[in-house]
């Protein structure tokens, strides 16, 4: 019982555009790995005495939600009908939504006023978003604390498009990667390398406060890297 009261709450948070160029595998491979992302983290949730695993899926075209309308949900719990494409690429309206949910819980947030894990941020998009520039939007993320220590990666999907790159590298701050996925066979995969190894690092890691977050962000982004290299042969 004790290890259970002192265990921290890892918000893994997943920005998913579901615009109209979505459609089709591109939004499948989302789908399939997000199930196989549930299945996985609950396997390692029983193994692990450090903290709880909560998941939180913002779906973007038109205008951005939160997946089953939920703020975050305990991985046992997390369930979902597939996501559709349809619409505009808003990235603007996930930026927003994401930084209310990164305020502090007195401030109606999700993230803890004291204490806590660095959440992990995954971006991915397969084009540029409707509104350029987003200064604005990144701005207000970038004042919030929870926002500059997270783990954050970004992924382009089938495209050759600098301001898309550019836009997901501002995204990421330095405090993470950029991964161009040139074929949509492969984003599944991605996916789970990204979540999976980045879960698995901080859970383990026997500091897992903020505080302790830039020797484990290295050691996260050197364990993506080479599990990313070796793509083709990863199996999970």
């Amino acid at each position: 019982m004790n290890d259970r009261i002192a265990k921290q709450r890892l918000n893994v948070m997943i920005l998913v555009d579901c615009s109209k160029s979505m459609q089709g595998e591109r939004i499948a491979q989302v789908n399939s790995a997000l199930r196989d992302i549930k299945r996985q983290l609950v396997e390692m949730q029983d193994e692990n005495s450090n903290v709880d695993f909560y998941l939180t899926v913002i779906t973007f075209s038109n205008d951005a939600r939160l997946l089953n309308g939920d703020k975050m949900k305990p991985i046992r719990d997390f369930d979902f009908s597939d996501i559709k494409g349809g619409g505009w690429s808003n990235l603007h309206t996930a930026y927003i939504r994401l930084a209310d949910l990164l305020k502090k819980e007195s401030r109606g947030g999700i993230m803890p006023d004291f204490g806590g894990v660095a959440p992990i941020l995954l971006l991915m998009t397969d084009g540029h978003p409707t509104k350029w520039p987003l200064s604005e939007e990144m701005a207000a993320l970038r004042k919030l604390a929870w926002f500059n220590v997270a783990l954050k990666y970004g992924i382009a999907i089938e495209l050759n498009d600098k301001r898309t790159v550019d836009c997901l590298k501002d995204f990421v701050s330095g405090n993470g990667d950029v991964i161009e996925c040139y074929d949509a066979a492969l984003l599944k995969r991605i996916i789970k390398i990204i979540v999976l190894t980045a879960s698995k690092v901080k859970s383990r890691s026997n500091s897992v406060h903020a505080d302790k977050n830039q020797s484990i962000t290295v050691e996260v982004r050197q364990k993506v890297q080479q599990a990313l290299s070796e793509v083709d042969d990863w199996e999970w």
